[in-house]
């Protein structure tokens, strides 16, 4: 009976120290996940459209460093699941330049409507991957701010309509 106990004894303090280790290697793992997300590209440009209380499409789109997008639809969009896609060098390139020439830090963070089912943008602008500024346009502003908002509405609407690609 002794000679018994003493083996379950051991076979118990053998499992206990496999799962020990089991566990170590788990967190070690988790801890290589953590830096590697890290490393992972910083966020451009948040867009969001509002909806309205007609058919206008509203959805958000998180676009990174890297050209990766991340399309979130809200309604009357012709996808009900998550995107991401990549856009190509010449479109995050061109991306690029057309933040830079909005100049959005000289814009003011408001363009309101006097009409209630407006739907609005939302641009969230990050640098280093901290956001520092947001413009909520309704109606109006800047031609140039106006413009931006429509180019990249149709370039994500290029992917999203067809997200095959």
């Amino acid at each position: 009976m002794k000679q018994r106990i003493l083996n379950i004894t051991k076979q118990l303090i053998t499992v206990t120290i496999v799962m020990a280790g089991i566990s170590m290697v788990g967190c070690k793992n988790a801890a290589s996940q953590t830096i590697d997300s890290q490393s992972n590209p910083a966020p451009l440009l948040l867009f969001q459209k509002t909806p309205c209380f007609g058919i206008c499409p509203s959805y958000e789109a998180l676009i990174y460093t890297d050209g990766n997008l991340r399309f979130i639809p809200w309604e009357h969009v012709p996808v009900t699941d998550t995107l991401t896609f990549r856009l190509s060098e010449k479109e995050l390139t061109d991306l690029t330049k057309d933040i830079a020439n909005l100049n959005y830090r000289t814009l003011d963070d408001l363009y309101k409507t006097n009409w209630s089912d407006m739907p609005a943008t939302h641009l969230y602008f990050y640098e280093a991957g901290k956001e520092v500024k947001h413009i909520k346009h309704e109606e109006g502003g800047p031609e140039k701010l106006v413009n931006f908002n429509d180019k990249l509405h149709q370039l994500i609407w290029k992917y999203v309509a067809t997200p095959a690609r």
